[in-house]
């Protein structure tokens, strides 16, 4: 059976997603959601400056356009600082089994917006999609 290489990282980061809550539980017991938010970003950092010391990119470092830019780092400021903040507050008052699906329904609202602002299509198939999304946090959630 061939797996599609968007396939193979789409399940490694499916995984890596599955794992990482259970650590963030245990780190949360004894650390405040900020600090923990710091290090995972301190960490993060230094693994992305090995990686590119290890395999340097062939195009070199180059700056996007000031567009681009923006972008990127308005995606940063909601996905890394506000998401893992909240996501980690969340952590630290609940339940993994209870936090994770409502975080994990962020799809709905990526796909919704991405009809509104890309113009991407609405199939029956990803209405059905969206719905089960909705129904598994519910489910997931008692």
């Amino acid at each position: 059976m061939y797996m599609s290489r968007e396939l193979v990282f789409a399940l490694l980061a499916a995984f890596c997603f599955g794992v990482a809550p259970i650590f963030e539980k245990l780190g949360l017991v004894r650390t405040e959601p900020a600090m923990a938010l710091f290090l995972r970003a301190g960490v993060t950092t230094l693994l992305v400056v090995l990686y590119w010391m290890v395999f340097p990119q062939s195009s070199g470092w180059s700056i996007p356009d000031g567009r681009s830019l923006l972008y990127v780092l308005l995606g940063g400021v909601f996905g890394v600082l506000f998401a893992q903040y909240f996501y980690f507050k969340a952590l630290e008052i609940g339940d993994v089994g209870r936090v994770m699906p409502v975080v994990g329904s962020f799809p709905v609202l990526a796909f919704l917006l991405s009809v509104f602002i890309f113009g991407e299509t609405v199939t029956l198939a990803k209405v059905c999609g969206i719905v089960l999304v909705v129904a598994g946090v519910f489910l997931l959630g008692e």
